[in-house]
């Protein structure tokens, strides 16, 4: 699954997140509302400690002091006016910023925050994302029309997707997951976090871990047109060869050469696409492996996927390529790449139907 990249929180200016204010004349001239003045008051104050979290120079604990009095000063503000979505936003931005987005890639280009290292960080993350995910919700419930909703769907289906391993009521999460993408299609404006071809890339991986593998062959068909990369083609692949179409799953990974195995590595280790449960990703470098005759590391990934027990209902289906190989020479055969091998694969090949949908 593709994950966004984009380096947020407060790294940008929070004056940047609040929406147009009144006109100052118009508002000078209004008799003065204590409510105002103590929200105005408050989220200044919220303002300031995030900003102050901010500073290379503070050490953890003073990193988290500030992003706690942050995170309550914002909570009070949404208690004085109750109806503005804007506190609600600026929590989320906090607990994005210095506990989930700003900590999970080496894509980002600005230092890692100090609260990702914190002690007992990973055992409160997901109180965190719990936070995390009442603060976008609330904002979206408050502001359905707001533009910043369109960020807001896709970083909630990434951070939903991510909690999937720590519960066992994944079918709920993962149906929250495909609906945020599929309204994030629909509010598609050009503008969006995470390019038309991610988004549909994402949410074919979304059908895939639901067992929906039409919908998820249909999906990933329709990422592909759009400009949908390695990782993208490659899930198309596990689709086909989850779907009992191993050869054409194969092919489909030759025709993306040495070169697109060594790329979809890349981005594994880079954190820029991620699987979960943890273990799916044995099945994608297994398929891999196999598709260029390693015959030897694909076996040893096709074992480590079932040993994992990522996603079962699959599992014998890796069994049934541990058996196939098995009858054959277990030593690396290399495949010739002629300057014209898997030239009228892409991106003609991956996309024509082979055969029809089952009723």
């Amino acid at each position: 699954m593709t994950r966004s990249t984009l380096a947020l929180g407060f790294l940008v200016h929070l004056a940047a997140l609040a929406p147009a204010q009144a006109d100052l004349w118009k508002r000078a001239s209004e008799p003065p509302d204590p409510t105002t003045d103590v929200f105005n008051a408050l989220m200044q104050q919220g303002d300031d400690a995030a900003t102050e979290a901010n500073a290379q120079s503070l050490g953890t604990s003073l990193v988290l002091r500030q992003v706690d009095i942050a995170l309550g000063a914002y909570r009070g503000a949404s208690r004085a006016k109750p109806r503005s979505a804007e506190p609600w936003f600026r929590i989320a931005s906090v607990l994005d910023s210095f506990f989930f987005d700003g900590c999970d890639s080496e894509l980002l280009q600005h230092p890692r925050p100090k609260s990702c290292n914190a002690p007992g960080a990973p055992a409160s993350r997901n109180a965190r994302a719990r936070e995390l995910l009442e603060a976008w919700d609330t904002f979206e419930a408050i502001s359905p029309l707001d533009p910043r909703v369109n960020e807001v769907l896709y970083k909630r289906a990434i951070l939903r997707t991510k909690l999937l391993g720590a519960t066992t009521q994944t079918i709920p999460l993962l149906r929250a997951v495909t609906k945020d993408y599929e309204a994030l299609l629909d509010r598609q404006d050009g503008l969006t976090a995470g390019r038309p071809d991610g988004i549909l890339g994402n949410l074919a991986e979304t059908y895939l871990m639901l067992g929906d593998i039409d919908r998820a062959i249909d999906t990933y068909r329709q990422a592909i047109r759009g400009g949908g990369g390695v990782s993208t083609i490659y899930g198309f692949a596990v689709a086909l060869d989850r779907d009992g179409r191993g050869d054409q799953a194969l092919g489909v990974i030759r025709s993306q050469g040495i070169e697109g195995a060594e790329e979809f590595e890349k981005s594994f280790n880079l954190g820029a696409i991620f699987f979960v449960p943890t273990g799916e990703e044995e099945y994608y470098f297994a398929l891999a492996a196999e598709a260029f005759g390693n015959n030897t590391a694909a076996a040893e990934h096709w074992r480590a996927f079932i040993s994992s027990g990522a996603h079962p209902q699959y599992h014998p289906r890796a069994k049934e390529h541990l058996d196939k190989l098995s009858l054959r020479n277990s030593v690396r055969i290399k495949v010739p790449l002629s300057p014209d091998f898997g030239r009228d694969l892409v991106p003609r090949s991956p996309l024509t139907p082979q055969r029809p949908r089952r009723p």
